[in-house]
């Protein structure tokens, strides 16, 4: 037998005494292990009672040995012993050797009478004219069994139980070939044997069940007792929970206009309790209330002394690339005093460079960082490899009379490679210097009225302007031939104040052609070109102002803590938002889109000027009219004279063109949609007031127009304005409201079949696979069996009173939304029939209806004589949870253009409006889940926590 030493000599048994065996199993240990060890344990317990002992005794070697140096000799000992010779027949134990001395031993000593064979697996052919097995095809046996046997023995087959690893005593045919082997070693017939032992099973099995059935009523008198009292605390524990989430979505309520960021937390803490109509109307009013925050970096400080001094009062300072990708941040109340980096488009500290100082200016790239180092130095790192590349000094750094002030203007150029600053000397004299990066050598130096210059380079840096408002004039330096040009005057413009330094600054931006002028409480824009005032404003008191290089947006820090863009003309704009103490320094990146705030109190917070609920898609600056979004979100249809194109909502991409157009076409009378793989749309048109069109599927990589085309006409009505279409998975078939029926093309053969005679509109779930059809009876569900035809799930109605004008399925086809022409909104649970009316502000008119992913909120557009927007429901309730005006508002539109609602790429929506640009918008519970919890990450207070939600085992919900 193969390893057989090895695994003899590894088990210690007690001494086999002197009792006579009843069998000996010989098989192959590295084969049939399994099988003997299963073989013997049926032979043993083969109708016995389970009560008594085992009254057969079958030997196999890996069990039954002594530890014995002789293995031999004991397999000789078990042999003499054993009455049966079971040979477990296989090829693997026709060719080991272990089984053919095994044999041997059998036939010299003992009889083929008491050997009995089973087959595991190979084959065994008598041959009936040699008398002997057919060796040539007998591939189980030893050739030591050759001439034996004067007849056909007869074998037991297990290879079909081999193959199926089905060795229980409980599978029919392993129980009968065990019974077929024990027949001559009880001395009694197979059918006896078989029937013992199905009585004793079923003896047992009454005996069990008994014992079960009175253990189980004894456990349901102790269980129903448990659980009726858990029932009852159950209950009492819900209701608690549903009113603590009711009273922090109240407190949310509340904080709306004096705190978004806590009216946020408490939010969070409702929908985190229980998740509740109340709580998802507190996490939508929170979403709109702070609609430009982004994230907050760093909470504001516990506590903080006043370190406000005459010039530099900063005690946390912040400096953002021109790109709006890295933020270098610094404060005093950093445990860690070197300057922190963050990655602006992750909100994630990104590494901390060991730099004493203050950073003042990165590079566009972000690359180079300058920091003002004490006293009148600056010093330049890498900030990839926190690697100092230059040191630069004034040449005074020791004795000045305004040690307080330092460096006041500095500047450093998009490339990173010149360096310029203003400074005061001993002898209160002020210069301005300019320095070359790459080896910190002093290039030039200017005296200037006062360190409160302008300074400012040009986009590519070989231009570098000074404004000096004292002697009201504008120089430039050019970098290539390190010469200055001569001094224009800037008749008009103000000089600087005795006031605080931080009051009193030139900003320089467009490229250095403009220039803000600032004092504590007014300001003024000037062209340096045409040496002009352009524009002028009191402001009233603020901390800090900067302005987008680029684009000429200002930002403003109030000392009430609120952050508000101003535009060119420094007329006030939107508020961004309002931090615990007063902004410290702002920054922002060149095109205005990215905002990085510190306070007083060490609080660091990214903003950006783009509304986070609603982004517009860019589409290569092209409009959009009312319906020119596709149903499903999928594609935006722009067509002109003799084309058109579509375009992709996911990333504002073309996806192909098309060279026809019918421009006459309106929503009644056209539809198109998309394949799945994004190659070819289908597009379904009616030429004028025709009663017949044309169905078409077009290739959008080649333009043209397929084989596969139609005739399409005798629609019925429908109040209900775009016909359905839509490919469905897989993009062979398409479907649609063809002929007064809902049919299906297949587009290989170009075959059309019918789903149902009924006539009506229909609408497809996100995922394409559930189709909800209205008629003039109800609502009909129809389920896509994933290869070819659809099958009726479900049929509901809706209120006789109901005017449906637009509806929507979810992503899921579990729900669908009508509104109709007194808009009012029906939500439809498909399978159960079930239904809710929303309810809330009744806009003038409303009609496109769209689901959020998850399937919890609904959004539909809305109109009025002055403005249009999009109101959220709770689909579950029907409640009202907010209403979302355009952003900014439209003022005046359009009579009949109204606000197209549509489901989104992701967790999006797209909402099409009278200034016919689309935007995309972030919805969802989990969604405004993930912005809320970048704005407060911190937990509840432990005394709101405890009046809130004490013995309630609430988690954090941002952790």
């Amino acid at each position: 037998m193969s390893d057989a030493v090895e695994e003899a000599e590894a088990r210690a048994v007690e001494p086999v005494g002197a009792k006579q065996r009843d069998a000996f199993i010989s098989y192959s240990q590295s084969k049939n292990a399994p099988l003997a060890k299963q073989l013997q344990r049926g032979l043993e317990r083969l109708a016995v009672s389970r009560f008594r002992p085992m009254r057969m005794s079958v030997f196999r070697d890996v069990t039954s040995l002594p530890a014995n140096h002789d293995l031999w000799q004991s397999i000789q000992r078990e042999l003499a012993r054993s009455r049966y010779f079971i040979l477990l027949a296989s090829p693997e134990a026709a060719a080991s050797p272990w089984v053919a001395r095994e044999v041997d031993y059998w036939l010299r000593e003992r009889d083929t009478e008491h050997l009995l064979i089973a087959v595991a697996s190979g084959e065994i052919v008598w041959d009936d004219r040699a008398g002997d097995f057919d060796w040539r095809k007998t591939t189980s046996l030893p050739r030591n069994l050759a001439g034996h046997f004067t007849a056909a023995p007869l074998w037991v087959d297990l290879r079909e139980i081999g193959e199926r690893s089905h060795h229980s005593m409980r599978y029919p045919p392993f129980r009968a070939a065990v019974a077929t082997l024990a027949s001559p070693l009880h001395g009694r017939p197979k059918e006896e044997l078989e029937h013992d032992d199905f009585r004793q099973l079923r003896f047992v099995k009454r005996l069990s069940w008994s014992g079960v059935a009175l253990l189980v009523a004894l456990l349901v008198l102790a269980v129903y007792g448990f659980f009726d009292a858990s029932r009852q605390r159950e209950a009492a524990l819900s209701q608690a929970r549903t009113s603590a989430s009711q009273a922090l979505a109240a407190r949310s309520g509340q904080l709306l206009g004096t705190s978004p960021n806590q009216a946020a937390q408490y939010a969070l803490y409702a929908e985190e309790t229980r998740s509740t109509p109340e709580s998802r109307r507190a996490l939508a009013q929170a979403v709109t209330a702070a609609p430009y925050a982004r994230r907050r970096l760093r909470a504001d400080a516990d506590s903080v002394t006043d370190m406000q001094g005459a010039s530099r009062p900063a005690a946390t300072d912040v400096a953002l690339s021109g790109d709006g990708t890295t933020a270098a941040y610094r404060s005093v109340f950093d445990d860690d005093r070197a300057v922190r980096l963050y990655d602006v488009p992750s909100a994630r500290q990104s590494r901390v460079v060991r730099a004493e100082g203050t950073p003042r200016a990165l590079s566009r790239d972000g690359r180079v960082l300058a920091m003002e180092v004490y006293l009148n130095r600056v010093q330049l790192w890498d900030t990839r490899s926190d690697r100092l590349l230059s040191t630069m000094a004034t040449g005074h750094t020791e004795n000045l009379p305004h040690v307080g002030h330092g460096l006041h203007a500095l500047a450093l150029s998009p490339d990173g490679r010149w360096v310029a600053a203003s400074h005061y000397t001993p002898e209160g004299e002020a210069f301005a210097v300019v320095w070359r990066a790459s080896d910190g050598r002093e290039i030039t130096r200017v005296p200037v009225s006062d360190a409160r210059v302008g300074l400012g380079f040009s986009a590519d840096g070989s231009r570098l302007t000074l404004v000096d408002q004292d002697r009201r004039e504008v120089r430039e330096f050019r970098t290539d031939s390190a010469r200055w040009e001569a001094a224009r005057s800037l008749p008009g413009m103000p000089g600087s104040t005795a006031e605080a330094l931080r009051y009193s600054e030139v900003l320089l931006f467009d490229g250095a052609r403009k220039a803000l002028t600032r004092t504590s409480e007014r300001a003024e824009v000037w062209d340096l070109e045409q040496r002009r005032r352009i524009a002028v404003r009191s402001l009233g008191p603020y901390e800090d102002m900067t302005v987008a290089d680029d684009k000429g947006i200002f930002l403003l820090g109030g000392q009430d803590g609120t952050v508000r863009l101003y535009d060119a003309a420094l007329r006030p704009g939107t508020t961004l938002g309002r931090l615990t103490r007063p902004a410290s320094t702002i920054a922002m990146s060149a095109d205005g889109t990215q905002v990085v705030v510190a306070s007083y109190g060490g609080e660091l917070n990214l903003f950006t000027t783009g509304v986070r609920r609603g982004q517009q898609v860019a589409f290569d600056e092209k409009d959009f009219t009312f319906g020119d979004l596709t149903p499903d979100g999928r594609m935006a249809v722009h067509r002109s004279e003799g084309r058109t194109e579509f375009w992709d909502p996911a990333t504002g991409r073309r996806l192909g063109v098309i060279p026809y157009a019918n421009l006459s076409v309106n929503l009644e009378d056209t539809a198109y949609t998309l394949s799945g793989d994004k190659r070819y749309v289908g597009m379904q048109s009616v030429e004028g007031f025709e009663d017949e069109g044309r169905f078409d599927v077009w290739d959008l990589r080649t333009g043209r127009r397929t084989d596969c085309g139609t005739a399409v006409g005798g629609s019925s009505f429908s109040p209900i304005r775009r016909p359905g279409l839509s490919f469905l998975p897989g993009d062979r078939y398409v479907v649609g409201e063809w002929n007064g029926a809902v049919e299906l093309l297949d587009t290989r053969t170009c075959t059309r079949s019918t789903v149902t005679e009924d006539s009506g509109r229909f609408a497809l779930s996100g995922d394409r696979r559930t189709l909800v059809l209205l008629n003039d009876d109800g609502v009909d569900t129809w389920r896509w069996d994933g290869d070819h035809a659809f099958a009726r799930a479900a049929r509901t109605t809706l209120p006789s009173e109901a005017r449906p004008v637009d509806m929507s399925v979810d992503h899921e086809g579990r729900q669908a939304a009508f509104s109709d022409r007194e808009s009012h909104v029906y939500v439809v649970r498909l399978d159960s029939g079930e239904r809710v009316r929303a309810t809330g502000y009744l806009p003038d008119k409303t009609d496109a209806v769209a689901f959020s992913r998850d399937g919890r909120l609904l959004f539909q557009g809305f109109m009025t004589e002055s403005t249009r927007g999009v109101r959220v429901l709770d689909a579950g309730s029907g409640d009202q949870l907010d209403i979302w005006t355009t952003d900014p508002p439209t003022g005046s539109v359009q009579p009949n253009e109204g606000m197209q609602v549509v489901p989104g790429p992701a967790d999006d929506i797209l909402t099409l409006g009278p200034d016919h640009k689309v935007v995309r918008r972030t919805v969802g519970v989990g969604a405004w889940h993930d912005l809320l919890c970048g704005l407060v990450s911190q937990p509840l207070p432990a005394r709101e926590r405890d009046r809130y939600l004490k013995d309630l085992d609430v988690e954090d919900p941002c952790r």
